[in-house]
C-alpha cells in the first residue's frame, strides 16, 4: 500500500481504512471471515499500530466489523436485506445495512421523541426549535443546501427533557453522519431539500399545537423517505 505523504494523523488512518475496505471488496475477506492478525496488516500496510487499531475503531462504529474478546475481529455477516441482488461493493453493503438498522432505532427514538417534547417542552423551548428552523431554512436560502439540520435533529433530543434520549440519540446520529460522509454521501445529494425543509415546518406547527399523533406520523415520514432510498438505490 502506498500512502501519500500527510502529517495529519487522521488522514493517514482514513487512508487505511480505504485500504481495509479495497481488501474487503476484493474478496480477500469474506462475511463472517477474521480479519489478519494486527501484526499481519501492520507490515502490509506499513502502518503503525494505533493508526490501524483507529481504523479498526471507524469501521466498528459503521457496522462492518465485529470485535469479539479473545478472539479477534471479524467482518460481519450479511443480513437478510435481499444482499444478492446487490451489484456494488461489499463493504458498501455492509454499510448500507448498518444506516439501515441505525435509522431503524433512530425512527423509534425521535417518534417518541416528540411525544416527550410536547409533554415537557416550555413555549420557549419550541420557540427555540422554530429559530433553529429558521437558521436551516436561511441556510437553504443562501446556499441551496439543508447545512445544519442534523444539528436540529439533535434539538428536537434536547427538548425532550431527557438526558438519556438526548444522549442517545447523539449516538445514533453522530454514527449516521459518519456514515453518510463516508459511502453514503450520495444519500445526502439525493435528499430533497425542500421537501426536508417542509417536513421539519410541519412537524414544529403540530409540537406548536401539541398534537402529539400528528407531529410522531410527520416525524416517522420524515425518517422513512431516507429509509426507503437506502432500501431503494
Amino acid at each position: 500500500m502506498r500512502l501519500r505523504s500527510q502529517s495529519a494523523r487522521t488522514l493517514l488512518y482514513e487512508e487505511v481504512v480505504e485500504e481495509l475496505y479495497r481488501l474487503i471488496d476484493e474478496k480477500h475477506i469474506q462475511p463472517g471471515g477474521k480479519l489478519p492478525p494486527e501484526r499481519e496488516l501492520i507490515e502490509q500496510l506499513k502502518v503503525s499500530r494505533n493508526v490501524l487499531r483507529e481504523a479498526f475503531h471507524v469501521l466498528e462504529t459503521r457496522g462492518v466489523i465485529v470485535s469479539h474478546q479473545g478472539k479477534g475481529r471479524f467482518l460481519r455477516e450479511q443480513p437478510g436485506h435481499g444482499s444478492e441482488k446487490r451489484t456494488e461493493s461489499l463493504s458498501k453493503n455492509l454499510e448500507r445495512y448498518s444506516m439501515l438498522e441505525a435509522y431503524e432505532v433512530r425512527q423509534v427514538l425521535e417518534v417518541k421523541g416528540v411525544e416527550l417534547i410536547i409533554r415537557n417542552a416550555s413555549e420557549e423551548d419550541i420557540d427555540d426549535l422554530e429559530k433553529a428552523y429558521k437558521k436551516v431554512k436561511h441556510t437553504y436560502e443562501t446556499t441551496g443546501t439543508t447545512t445544519g439540520e442534523f444539528e436540529l435533529h439533535k434539538l428536537y433530543a434536547e427538548k425532550t427533557g431527557s438526558m438519556f434520549m438526548t444522549q442517545t440519540l447523539e449516538l445514533v446520529l453522530n454514527a449516521i453522519l459518519d456514515m453518510m460522509y463516508g459511502q453514503f454521501y450520495d444519500v445526502l445529494e439525493a435528499t430533497s431539500e425542500k421537501q426536508e425543509l417542509e417536513s421539519h415546518r410541519q412537524i414544529i406547527d403540530a409540537i406548536r399545537r401539541r398534537d402529539t399523533e400528528a407531529a410522531q406520523k410527520l416525524m416517522q415520514e420524515h425518517l422513512q423517505v431516507t429509509m426507503d432510498m437506502l432500501r431503494d438505490n
